[in-house]
């Protein structure tokens, strides 16, 4: 299996947990969230523009393995696994210790915001994505 090459640290904070004292489901995808920005951002990219588009998720999952809880120091990795022109893959894996917590992915399309239309995915993008994850 391919490792995840970029990752973040987290320390769950009292606002993400739910009223049974661990973190809610919905905050798996804030932390998705987190990771994503700053993956995008490193090739100077934000979830608004990427060469001069935004971006939406059409589909997200996650896997829920393990409770996380206030405190915890989480790792959230993330990776695209796949890019073509009308989409790219990101997959999610969150980490406590040796334990993983969680997986899942999100199916990530183009927008052009101002014609309100998917739009191909920028190759200066595809570019950086492949070279750095290794990906044909």
């Amino acid at each position: 299996m391919k490792e995840f090459k970029f990752s973040i640290p987290i320390t769950v904070r009292i606002s993400d947990i739910n009223a049974a004292n661990h973190v809610g489901y919905q905050n798996y995808f804030l932390f998705y969230q987190e990771a994503r920005i700053a993956y995008l951002n490193q090739f100077g990219f934000s979830e608004l523009n990427i060469d001069g588009f935004g971006m939406i998720i059409s589909a997200a999952d996650c896997q829920y393995k393990q409770e996380l809880y206030f405190g915890d120091d989480i790792t959230v990795q993330c990776r695209v696994s796949h890019v073509n022109q009308r989409a790219f893959i990101m997959e999610y894996r969150i980490v406590r210790a040796d334990t993983i917590c969680a997986t899942g992915t999100t199916t990530n399309l183009c927008f052009d915001y101002g014609a309100k239309k998917i739009v191909t995915v920028p190759q200066v993008f595809v570019k950086a994505v492949k070279e750095f994850e290794g990906i044909d």
